[in-house]
């Protein structure tokens, strides 16, 4: 027995329907490395936090000058989580070098500055690194002077 016409076609767009599930789920990914949250936190040696600096991270194997270096900002209490494309993604996993940087606005007509030392502004200077898991990471937290 032959199907019939009505069959065949109904066969046609289940197949169709199937094949463009499948290609949107696996085209329409991210693109890029994936990425895993990363949240951390950052305070003085008194264990004051510093807020507004910024933290970024540099991967250790970075080939590429323009490498994503995901970033975050040190909030009230010293935390921080990680973005490297859109607010909160994370950070691939890999080993880093991290810097971290305070800049507030001078006096007057003074221009901002950092408010910390120049050595924290540097991957190599810095002295922090951090391992980034395949998972959700909390990093150990950086004591930085001022």
């Amino acid at each position: 027995m032959t199907p019939s016409y009505t069959h065949r076609r109904g066969r046609v767009i289940v197949s169709f329907a199937l094949f463009a599930v499948c290609a949107a789920l696996t085209g329409c990914g991210q693109k890029g490395p994936v990425l895993y949250p990363v949240t951390g936190k950052v305070t003085a040696p008194d264990g004051k936090s510093l807020e507004h600096a910024t933290v970024v991270f540099h991967p250790v194997d970075a080939t590429d000058p323009n490498a994503v270096k995901p970033r975050g900002k040190v909030g009230a209490d010293g935390s921080f989580t990680l973005t490297s494309y859109t607010t909160g993604d994370g950070a691939a996993p890999g080993e880093y070098r991290v810097t971290v940087e305070l800049w507030l606005s001078g006096k007057g007509d003074d221009p901002p500055a950092n408010r910390l030392s120049d050595k924290y502004a540097k991957p190599d200077s810095s002295g922090l690194k951090a391992t980034v898991n395949a998972g959700p990471t909390e990093l150990t937290p950086f004591t930085v002077k001022r």
